[in-house]
């Protein structure tokens, strides 16, 4: 499978690889343990956190040029979701509903009381970014949306190697299995080119119906058109 490679976050080049599955499986299963311990690392500010789990990371695919922006993924060879809001029953779940491969590695922020993960789940075939919002989109639906981050769908969206607190505890699991077709998640769609037909989780919803609220009324638009409908109704602004 290919994997664009790179040692930072930061990282202008990102180096393609094509790694067996069972070699991407062994160094996911291995974290690297930093000097900081859990209460730390809690107490630490959200730039401190980003540096210390900033140990090197992957997209699960081609990037044109080596890129890592939006418009240079080429395809992808998994998905990668971020439990971001896993419950301690999440892999048990995933272990007995669903029949395809799928790795499962804590991040550095996880805890037991509060399990934080990362899924890759492997694909039969290579996609292309569009394909690939798709397929995450419905899996995420299936599994459960609100367990996800909102933006990892995001087709460039980069995966830490594995690190862990001093004291902290580092999960890792297989669930074996079928690759993923995305062809059959693909086909659950009328038409998955549609954007209106993806999934969004109840976090995204409640933000774009708030959007719609204030796009339709013109009491909340901001600047002077806002500050007229406010001073003025309908008669008073024709009479005007």
């Amino acid at each position: 499978m290919k994997i664009s490679i790179g040692n930072s976050r930061m990282d202008r080049h990102w180096n393609l690889q094509d790694i067996g599955l069972d070699d991407f499986v062994k160094r996911l299963s291995q974290t690297k343990r930093t000097a900081e311990t859990v209460e730390q690392f809690r107490k630490m500010t959200k730039a401190q956190q980003d540096s210390i789990k900033d140990v090197g990371g992957f997209v699960a695919g081609e990037l044109k040029g080596g890129r890592r922006k939006k418009d240079c993924v080429m395809s992808r060879s998994a998905l990668t979701l971020d439990a971001d809001y896993a419950t301690t029953d999440l892999v048990d779940m995933i272990e007995m509903f669903y029949d395809f491969r799928c790795i499962i590695y804590s991040t550095h922020k996880h805890t037991q009381e509060k399990p934080r993960l990362r899924l890759i789940i492997p694909l039969s075939r290579d996609v292309s970014p569009d394909e690939y919002i798709a397929v995450s989109r419905k899996v995420a639906e299936d599994m459960g949306m609100e367990y996800f981050d909102d933006t990892t769908y995001e087709p460039s969206r980069l995966m830490y190697w594995a690190s862990t607190s001093a004291d902290g505890k580092f999960y890792f699991k297989d669930i074996d299995g079928e690759l993923l077709n995305p062809d059959t998640i693909l086909g659950r769609y009328e038409d998955w080119r549609n954007v209106s037909e993806l999934p969004v989780s109840k976090r995204q919803q409640t933000i774009v119906q708030r959007e719609i609220k204030k796009q339709a009324d013109p009491l909340e638009k901001k600047g002077i058109v806002g500050a007229f409908c406010r001073t003025y109704s309908v008669t008073e602004a024709i009479d005007k």
